[in-house]
């Protein structure tokens, strides 16, 4: 009985876990180019229950009563890269990115990488994030640098992009990520890719499902009712148990 509890606990944290991580992609739902997480299970190792109560003669003989699972524990959390939806915003400093690449921000001397193509201008002329990360380009001779706009009107062709200052091109990058917060993500491993298409004037939309993860979070709230009760019912017992098996009424 002891060891339902430990089960049906195990199943309580988990429950709560997932509800913590679908409220937090709900929260992001407008957050552009935000990836959803998932939340990924393991099992504990099923235990063999066996007892030595036969007897042949004077010899005990083992008896296989079947296995007990020991609930379940969280393996990792696992992002979900999918393209987002591409929405026009008909504002020349959003860009969106169709394919595997990442922006990429500096940030404190160290390289960021986002999906969030929501940029402006600060007060010396350079595009960065909304939270005043510049963003990283290749200039001419394919070095980076900060991409220097001074005004809107700059042209862009092509992952290419014309002003008064020089050319550039916006640095995509693609490789392992691991996602940091601020909808930001660090690698140790990047590559540039060619291969992703850039738009002007477009926003990627977080790939969140609302109806999907709405009723993925009922299904679970209704899952963590259900191990309450569980733990109710056998708190409920084992009181019994302590408070009257056994007691001789007089």
């Amino acid at each position: 009985m002891i060891r339902g509890l430990y089960i049906a606990s195990s199943g309580l944290i988990l429950r709560q876990i997932q509800q913590e991580n679908l409220s937090n992609n709900i929260a992001n739902i407008n957050n552009p180019g935000f990836k959803n997480d998932k939340i990924c299970f393991k099992s504990f190792n099923e235990v063999l229950l066996q007892n030595y109560d036969k007897k042949v003669g004077n010899t005990n003989f083992k008896q296989i009563l079947g296995t007990m699972p020991m609930g379940i524990g969280l393996d990792e959390t696992k992002t979900d890269f999918s393209q987002g939806i591409l929405e026009e915003t008909g504002r020349n400093l959003d860009f969106a990115i169709e394919g595997d690449g990442f922006f990429t921000v500096l940030d404190n001397n160290k390289e960021y990488y986002t999906r969030n193509g929501r940029f402006k201008i600060d007060k010396d002329g350079y595009l960065t994030t909304t939270d005043n990360k510049r963003v990283l380009g290749l200039d001419e001779n394919n070095q980076k640098v900060f991409i220097k706009i001074d005004s809107n009107n700059f042209k862009f062709n092509n992952n290419q992009i014309y002003t008064t200052s020089g050319n550039y091109r916006l640095y995509i990058v693609k490789g392992d990520m691991k996602k940091e917060n601020e909808n930001m993500y660090s690698s140790t491993n990047v590559e540039i890719d060619n291969n992703s298409i850039i738009h002007q004037n477009k926003i990627e939309k977080a790939n969140i499902d609302t109806i999907e993860m709405i009723t993925e979070l009922i299904s679970v709230m209704r899952n963590y009712e259900s191990n309450q009760k569980v733990i109710q019912s056998i708190d409920d017992t084992l009181g019994k148990t302590v408070n009257e098996v056994g007691n001789v009424n007089r």
